[in-house]
């Protein structure tokens, strides 16, 4: 428990300096998790064990003043209270993730926040089996990064916007989605040389997802018509800039509703590039009858210096963790072809779903 706290706060105050870097991006070789994920009750095992994973270090977290936080962040202004309501939701989402994933491998499962800390200690800290250690370690350093990524978003909320949360109903992240239901979805698009095979890929395995494109990309590019035939058009926005500030962020919808018009008829939802924008743009995607789509699941695919694999492991891992939710890849980037076969066998062998796009309304 001593050597536990003594990594944790090791972690947490070192290296702050460069705490937007590559080394703070959670990685986790899932090869180290000794059991396959060939079934629902495996993801289950699997799920429960990330779920009491990051309970730990959560556990570790929540009794932090603001200026320890702010050290945590590498921040010199916080925005505490937003800190505090991302970790209090998150404590609530993982209890009952805990409890959904527990009842097919265990008869002892928590029951809140307190039972699920004391549980997460006596398999993690007291009873872990050999063979689970080599995982252990690193499943401590993902979800303490990871802990890092999310806590850094919700200091800056919503002073800089973001995924982390919401500012109205027209939003909606994942977390809404019912158990095993997973959305995938595209940004940055279309690719002259990458969309096509990925949603051919796409089309072979009967899953439908949403491709998030640029106004100024689809009008040069001109895709063929039919190219989205089995999946859903989606805005944004016309350039790949911040829709928070940017004066131009009317123009934008305007332009890029224009391009898609081609396609089909909206309304559209829409996505903001960095997922910051303001709520003048909800009022204005209200008047069209549009919402926005965020994201729960980030595959930080575009960051060069992490392998196809360790894509594709950050975001199995963070399937196991949420159990539901809107998967971001970039169709501009191999990784999101070169991911998709694992990913589709692992929501195929789970008994887990892919959402359809077509199913969700604007």
């Amino acid at each position: 428990m001593k050597l536990f706290s003594f990594l944790f706060m090791m972690l947490i105050f070192t290296d702050t300096s460069n705490a937007a870097g590559p080394e703070k991006i959670a990685t986790l070789k899932r090869g180290l998790w000794p059991y396959e994920l060939i079934n629902s009750k495996e993801f289950d095992r699997a799920s429960n064990a990330e779920i009491q994973m990051l309970t730990l270090v959560i556990d570790k977290i929540i009794t932090k003043n603001e200026t320890e936080l702010k050290g945590f962040t590498g921040l010199k202004e916080i925005n505490e209270k937003s800190i505090r309501k991302w970790l209090a939701d998150t404590r609530i989402t993982l209890v009952e993730n805990h409890k959904i994933a527990c009842q097919n491998i265990s008869n002892l499962c928590a029951t809140d926040w307190y039972s699920l800390v004391q549980l997460s200690e006596k398999h993690l800290n007291r009873n872990l089996s050999k063979e689970l250690k080599p995982w252990y370690e690193q499943s401590y350093k993902f979800h303490q990064r990871y802990l890092y990524e999310q806590i850094r978003l919700a200091a800056l909320f919503p002073r800089v916007t973001s995924e982390i949360g919401t500012l109205s109903r027209q939003e909606i992240t994942g977390f809404g989605f019912n158990d095993g239901e997973f959305l995938l979805t595209y940004d940055d698009g279309p690719s002259n040389k990458r969309s096509a095979p990925l949603i051919a890929a796409l089309n072979e395995r009967n899953i439908n997802a949403f491709f998030f494109v640029l106004g100024e990309k689809l009008k040069i590019q001109k895709p063929k018509r039919n190219l989205y035939r089995n999946q859903c058009l989606a805005s944004h926005g016309y350039q790949h800039k911040s829709h928070q500030n940017w004066e131009g962020w009317e123009k934008s919808l305007t332009d890029t509703r224009s391009e898609l018009n081609t396609y089909r008829s909206g309304a559209f939802w829409f996505r903001p590039p960095y997922g910051q924008r303001s709520k003048a743009l909800l009022a204005n995607l209200k008047q069209h009858n549009e919402k926005m789509m965020l994201w729960n699941i980030d595959s930080q695919d575009w960051n060069r210096k992490l392998t196809d694999q360790q894509i594709e492991d950050r975001v199995v891992t963070l399937m196991l963790l949420w159990r539901r939710g809107i998967i971001l890849y970039h169709d501009i980037h191999s990784r999101a072809l070169h991911n998709l076969n694992e990913l589709n066998r692992i929501v195929s062998t789970s008994e887990k779903k892919w959402l359809d796009c077509r199913d969700i309304d604007t």
